[in-house]
């Protein structure tokens, strides 16, 4: 299990979030964003649309390196 916060995962508070995998810490991040910065869904989406990779490659490396939160 890796924890990681909001922050650490390009989101604006410091709200750890716990995950086995990268895919389940990215449906935690899309549902923790959604329910409580719907400003910065709505960023990161327009993001998303203008090139669906960036996170990943900027967020990836750092969950693979294991650092915590």
């Amino acid at each position: 299990m890796k924890t990681m916060t909001c922050k650490k995962l390009g989101g604006p508070c410091n709200q750890p979030l716990s995950a086995r995998s990268w895919n389940d810490i990215v449906r935690l991040m899309e549902t923790h964003i959604a329910e409580n910065h719907p400003l910065v869904a709505k960023e990161m989406e327009r993001t998303h649309n203008e090139d669906p990779t960036r996170w990943e490659r900027e967020m990836k490396p750092k969950w693979d390196a294991g650092r915590a939160a």
